[in-house]
């Protein structure tokens, strides 16, 4: 028999509509999850369980269509009212905002159920938190939303939210074996999250369910969630992507891809090869000064009331990165991403969808390092909508996944896409 921690959001919402589930009974599923789980995952920085199950028994008795009662992780560099907001730093342990972010504000307001906040690493910047790999504990979940997509993996939560700059949900939703998305920039409400980047910044969904990622995408818009189309491939044009790192992707990432578009030929799918190199390292100095620059700008009270606490990683990194651009250069990146995203809204006039590595491979071992992000890095830039389907597996056992991308604003033909793909290899 299925627990209740098990299901997808989506299948827990019909069980409620049908009398066979209660909310609290989801959620107190989930916080049991979380109880067996936590001591070797380590994927909640603080948990609200008490609030949670109140919530629960709350909408229950409403018995309102209008609560879904959905319950979800946030990753804790946005805010909740009245939950601590640590930023993935040892000085914000009393950091308690009165006020929710954006984003939470409006879920709550559909009737989702906070349970909690979620371990990002330090400023959502690179020095990693203490959560593992559900997958296997002596390797990396990536970051920056570290405990969003352990805490999903490991069925702790249906479904939780992160943030990403440059690789901070693709890369840790490859890692753990989940589906994230980072939507069209601008979609999602970004107040009450701490900026890193805010050119660049964009709040994310993890979740084990293409479905869930629709639902809760249409939450956020405050939009009546879309049916997700059946999609033949065959009647779309698909551009295959290696990009200027391909030979730093392990051999499995590398022979899985080139099978899926070696099979995708053979079955008649217009898949090519599409050479974007120009593009992609054209995106990887402007994200350096525009990301440095604004991250600089972003942390100012951190380096200069908390400059010693903060992690070398940290001040040597887009910290520093920032201190090498002045405004002038700054605003002359500014103009050269928006030629950048000229370029790539007429690459996707000829193609409807790219595929592309989500990571370099497999998880890494050990929790150091949280993993490099240089296959994300032109998509957060320009702001293309991208996710990641847990389509295969590494040497070690440990998931790796396919990321696909399209033009600016296609976010539902992704959405659908991905469906299709992901009903492939399911």
């Amino acid at each position: 028999m299925t627990e209740p921690y098990e299901l997808c959001a989506s299948d827990a919402i019909k069980q409620i509509q049908n009398k066979t589930l209660s909310i609290h009974e989801w959620v107190l599923s989930c916080l049991k999850r979380i109880k067996e789980k936590e001591p070797q995952v380590k994927a909640w920085a603080y948990l609200d369980e008490d609030n949670a199950l109140n919530k629960a028994k709350e909408y229950d008795e409403l018995k309102s269509k209008d609560k879904v009662g959905i319950p979800f992780g946030v990753k804790d560099i946005i805010d909740v009212a009245n939950l601590p907001s640590g930023l993935g730093t040892k000085f914000y342990n009393h950091n308690i905002p009165i006020r929710d972010a954006g984003s939470i504000a409006i879920a709550k307001n559909y009737g989702c159920i906070t349970l909690g906040k979620t371990v990002t690493t330090e400023l959502g910047h690179r020095a990693p938190g203490p959560t593992a790999n559900p997958n296997n504990i002596e390797y990396t979940p990536g970051g920056s939303s570290s405990g969003s997509a352990a805490a999903v993996a490991d069925m702790m939560v249906p479904i939780c939210l992160g943030t990403q700059t440059t690789g901070s949900v693709i890369r840790p939703a490859a890692y753990c074996g989940v589906i994230g998305y980072k939507p069209t920039y601008g979609d999602f409400d970004k107040s009450g999250i701490l900026p890193n980047s805010p050119s660049i910044d964009t709040l994310g969904i993890m979740s084990r369910s293409i479905e869930d990622i629709s639902l809760f995408r249409s939450i956020l818009l405050e939009e009546k969630n879309i049916i997700l189309k059946n999609i033949d491939l065959k009647t779309i044009k698909i551009g295959f992507v290696r990009t200027p790192n391909w030979e730093d992707t392990d051999n499995e990432t590398k022979n899985n891809l080139e099978d899926l578009f070696n099979n995708f030929q053979s079955d008649k799918i217009n898949i090519i090869e599409l050479n974007l190199d120009d593009i992609m390292n054209a995106s990887n100095k402007l994200h350096i000064d525009i990301s440095g620059y604004e991250f600089k700008r972003s942390i100012s009270f951190e380096r200069f009331n908390h400059h010693d606490q903060l992690s070398e990683v940290l001040r040597n990194g887009r910290l520093n990165d920032g201190y090498n651009v002045n405004n002038d250069l700054y605003q002359k990146a500014l103009k050269e991403l928006n030629i950048l995203k000229n370029k790539m809204d007429l690459i996707f006039d000829d193609f409807d969808l790219i595929i592309t590595p989500s990571a370099p491979g497999e998880a890494l071992k050990g929790l150091e390092f949280t993993g490099s992000a240089i296959f994300n890095t032109a998509w957060s830039l320009i702001g293309n909508p991208c996710l990641t389907l847990p389509l295969f597996k590494g040497k070690n056992g440990l998931p790796i996944g396919c990321q696909l991308v399209t033009k600016v604003g296609n976010d539902n033909q992704l959405l659908s896409y991905s469906k299709q793909f992901h009903s492939l290899f399911i």
